[in-house]
């Protein structure tokens, strides 16, 4: 049965395919391993023009179920309860209702949407990054729903979460591990809802599988060949390749 199913997600693409959509998850996780965020939607952006657009949420869901899962476990230790639970409560509902949606979009507004969100991604990461925010649990709770109406149509709205948990006063381990959770339960949620849709196909559940399991040496060779790079590098380097997905997936969407 594994079998059938592996060779049914991997007949669909030539060897050439195949070889880029490795490449892509473990270019891709190394950049997350070393810079910590922007592993999702450039994973997105890198292999939308090589699967297509419509699979393109469903396979990678899968693969980050597994990058997560991991991050989440390695950090399970400064797991904050209170500020999951402020943001995950409001976000699901949210989540359901935008992955629903997702089932009823074209692959050209699909790709539009998918640019949005990624070129968006730039201006609210560097203004994060310049203000401090404090943040209680009403304000998590109302980002939280932002973010679940966000997060079932699209891959990348972490990022609007980022100020608000660390203004919750979340330590840098603590943070990892909350947001890492969220994330997860992001994903399974959104998966959960494909799963009562034709858009999960088992073989594209295996090709997901392959490419988070490829993400989990990317991540380490991130961490050891990258780490040496300055914080201001690491942005650069994010914002030059999310600007570049982005055209790819808005030249998608007009052709």
């Amino acid at each position: 049965m594994i079998e059938a199913l592996l060779a049914q997600a991997l007949g669909q693409f030539t060897p050439v395919t195949v070889g880029l959509v490795a490449l892509a998850a473990l270019v891709t996780s190394a950049i997350h391993g070393a810079t910590g965020i922007a592993g999702g939607f450039l994973l997105v952006a890198a292999l939308a023009p090589v699967i297509g657009v419509k699979p393109i949420v469903p396979i990678i869901s899968v693969a980050l179920v597994i990058s997560h899962s991991v991050r989440a476990l390695l950090n399970v230790r400064d797991f904050n309860r209170t500020a999951f639970l402020a943001v995950a409560v409001p976000a699901v509902p949210f989540i359901v209702m935008g992955a629903l949606l997702y089932g009823q979009l074209s692959g050209p507004a699909i790709a539009g949407l998918l640019a949005s969100v990624i070129l968006a991604s730039i201006p609210l990461r560097r203004w994060a990054k310049h203000r401090s925010i404090t943040a209680g649990l009403p304000s998590l709770a109302g980002a939280g729903a932002v973010y679940g109406g966000l997060s079932g149509t699209s891959i990348g709205p972490g990022m609007l979460l980022i100020p608000f948990l660390l203004g919750y006063g979340l330590t840098k381990e603590a943070f990892v591990a909350t947001l890492a959770a969220i994330a997860l339960l992001t994903n399974v949620t959104r998966l959960s809802v494909f799963g009562s849709t034709d858009l999960l196909q088992p073989h594209l559940v295996v090709l997901g599988v392959l490419v988070g399991l490829v993400t989990i040496p990317g991540n380490w060779i991130g961490r050891v060949f990258l780490r040496r790079m300055t914080g201001a590098d690491h942005a650069l380097f994010v914002d030059i390749l999310t600007v570049i997905g982005a055209t790819n997936l808005l030249w998608l969407a007009v052709r």
